[in-house]
């Protein structure tokens, strides 16, 4: 195999809170959804209509892994009953445009990297950390082949 036409060896990025917040309004999934990034946890509330009730949820992301190309997100999802688990995956997956995304039991996010990148960029990501104000991602490498 042959050396990356241009590499980088360290790479920080940040994913700004806000902006995430507004994609996941637009996204329309629930009838409103408010996501809180803070130090460690992403805390998230809304509610979606059903029938002609307006249910409340609230959720919490406390760890997003990093495991090779993939990103695993679990979601810990409070004030609903466990039955009603599979109906909020379904629905969720559902609404979810881009194939490389995935959802898995209990309410866990796979996002598969190679998916979203050209295939001549490698991408080397070795964490992911919640912080006031959204993500810091990396440090990560990353390379044009």
């Amino acid at each position: 195999m042959s050396a990356p036409l241009v590499s980088w060896d360290a790479i920080s990025l940040r994913v700004d809170g806000k902006r995430a917040n507004q994609l996941a309004r637009e996204a329309k999934v629930v009838d409103d959804i408010t996501l809180d990034f803070r130090n460690g946890n992403i805390h998230i509330t809304g509610w979606k209509k059903v029938k002609i009730l307006p249910v409340p949820f609230w959720a919490d992301v406390q760890s997003i892994a990093v495991q090779g190309k993939t990103i695993v997100v679990s979601v810990d999802i409070a004030g609903v009953p466990g039955f009603l688990l599979p109906l909020i995956r379904e629905v969720i997956a559902s609404k979810i445009p881009v194939k490389g995304v995935t959802v898995r039991p209990p309410l866990t996010f796979v996002i598969q990297l190679d998916r979203f990148l050209p295939t001549f960029v490698e991408l080397d990501i070795r964490e992911i950390r919640m912080i006031d104000g959204g993500l810091q991602i990396g440090p990560g490498g990353a390379s044009w082949k």
